[in-house]
Parts: structure tokens; C-alpha cells; sequence
């Protein structure tokens, strides 16, 4: 497939426009969704998990498994990664609801605020948080003690540390970027390198890829 990049960065300016900063109210989020693809050469597998802040435990998940055609381009993640993950997330949106979604990868800290996390909530319309292991996109400013992510001069996230585990924290859509924190920290456990909703659906779709490659 001939992947434009002009095209793509056009895309996600428009995009970026309907991406919407906004308070949550935390307090009464029960289900939180968590998405990754695992890859196997040109085969994907996305996952989907709903995931139950209150009872720490999962309700139910979903897989969504394809050729992939658009090779890995920092910045472009989700035209490689988001026709997955968005049928994944219609399979589970099918069984429950999801409060909010926490996505691997970024969102506002992004060279044109549009990362695969940002993306996939507007899709959606529903609020999203990236989260990932590797900044791509601002600057890392201390505040008191807290390190914030900085694009442009907004704070669009957090750096987030568990024991030696390091982890960048950003707005996707419909969410501040304290709330994302206050989330994240919520789901993380100490013993993993990722909150529980995305940990999940990493091993979940690393599971699938490799069951279906044995068969390949």
C-alpha cells in the first residue's frame, strides 16, 4: 500500500480540531477499556479489554486479527494500528460499555496533537488517555513534584514512575491531564510496567499472534 504522509499530516491537523480537553468526573467511572495490537511480520492482532476499576478484575475482552499493510512511521501510528483497534472496540461496545479508554501510545504529545490515543477517542467520541513507554513528542518540565509533559506551553500529561518502571501519561480526548494521572495511578500495580487495562490487552493480543502464526 502507498501510504502518503502529506495526506496522513493533513488528516490529522483537520482531525486535531475536534479533539476536546474537558473535566471527567472520575469519582464515578466503573469500566475502563484498554487497547494494544501485537504484531507477527505483516500480521496484526488488537485487543480489546473492559476492565472493572471497582473489582479490579476483567469483564470481558475482545480480539480483532488482519493483514497489515502500513508499515510502523513515528507519528503515524494509528493509520497502521486503528482499523484493528476500531474493530476490536465495536466488538466490545457490543457487550458493555467503557467509561473511558486507555490507549498504548500518545495523545496530545504529538507533533500535530493528534496521537493514536487522541485519534481513536474522537473516532469513538469517548474519552481516551495515552499511555506509553517512550515520549514522542514535547518537553519534560518539573512541577513542584510532578513531571509534566509540555507541547507549545499546555501541560498535555505526565511522566508516571512505579518502582523502575517509567510511563508517559497524556490526553487523548475528553479528559485533563491530572485525571488521566489520577487514573492511570489508580490501575497501575506495582509489579508491571503498564496500568492493569492495557497490560491486559498487551498480553491478551501477544497470546492471539502468536496462536496464529504456530498456524501459518
Amino acid at each position: 500500500m502507498n501510504f502518503l504522509i502529506e495526506n496522513a499530516k493533513r488528516a490529522q491537523i483537520t482531525l486535531s480540531k475536534y479533539v476536546v480537553i474537558a473535566p471527567l468526573n472520575i469519582s464515578n467511572l466503573k469500566i475502563v477499556g484498554g487497547v494494544d495490537v501485537s504484531y507477527k511480520k505483516d500480521f496484526g492482532c488488537a485487543s480489546a479489554v473492559a476492565y472493572n476499576i471497582q473489582q479490579d478484575n476483567v469483564v470481558t475482552y475482545t480480539i480483532y486479527c488482519d493483514k497489515v499493510s502500513i508499515p510502523y512511521i513515528p507519528g503515524f501510528l494509528a493509520f497502521r494500528e486503528a482499523p484493528l483497534i476500531i474493530k476490536a472496540l465495536n466488538k466490545i461496545l457490543s457487550k458493555t460499555r467503557l467509561d473511558v479508554l486507555f490507549v498504548n501510545g500518545h495523545g496530545l504529545a504529538h507533533p500535530r496533537k493528534f496521537g493514536i490515543a487522541s485519534h481513536i477517542g474522537v473516532v469513538f467520541n469517548m474519552p481516551s488517555i495515552g499511555v506509553a513507554k517512550n515520549l514522542l513528542y514535547g518537553e519534560i518540565i518539573a512541577y513542584g513534584d510532578k513531571k509534566a509533559i509540555v507541547v507549545n506551553g499546555n501541560v498535555v500529561g505526565y511522566v508516571i514512575t512505579n518502582n523502575n518502571h517509567k510511563i508517559y501519561v497524556t490526553i487523548g480526548h475528553k479528559v485533563t491531564a491530572e485525571e488521566a494521572m489520577e487514573l492511570v495511578l489508580k490501575t497501575w500495580k506495582k509489579a508491571y510496567a503498564l496500568p492493569e487495562p492495557i497490560r491486559l490487552a498487551d498480553e491478551i493480543s501477544r497470546k492471539e499472534v502468536r496462536r496464529l502464526a504456530a498456524k501459518l
